[in-house]
């Protein structure tokens, strides 16, 4: 495949970038909210009974934490590959540029895939919250 050219991955190259950003971004996030329960919990010294309405909501964070660690190494790893494309390419290994090509976006693909469950998660965090409120009414 000889027109192969640095055009394809170079398309590819600032959306992974901008998308650990954001990735990164959700880690921070939750990093917050896990850090802010567990003083609620443990700094307030709550009873198991009355700290209970939190444990649903840290199951769910430990779901969306294992994500986002593993959308942010996908990420990382598509990165890579694309970085990859760009220099077999540059070498006019044409064949192989696009097998890693085919592979960063593949990856990519699946990382973003991720990155929707774990939005639907954060979904259900928020419900979690509003029942919360709910009670309180």
């Amino acid at each position: 495949m000889s027109n192969f050219t640095t055009l394809y991955p170079a398309l590819l190259f600032p959306a992974i970038p901008l998308m650990m950003i954001s990735f990164g971004n959700r880690y921070t996030s939750l990093a917050s909210l896990i850090r802010k329960i567990h003083d609620l919990i443990v700094l307030n010294k709550h009873s198991k009974k009355t700290a209970g309405h939190y444990f649903d909501q840290i199951i769910i964070l430990t779901k969306r934490l294992k994500l986002v660690r593993a959308i942010q190494t996908l990420s990382g790893l598509s990165f890579l590959s694309n970085l990859f494309s760009i220099f077999a390419s540059y070498l006019e290994k044409y064949q192989l540029a696009l097998n890693c090509f085919g592979l960063g976006v593949l990856i990519f693909a699946i990382a973003i895939l991720m990155f929707i469950y774990e939005i639907q998660l954060s979904t259900r965090a928020l419900s979690k919250h509003l029942e919360d409120l709910k009670d309180l009414t």
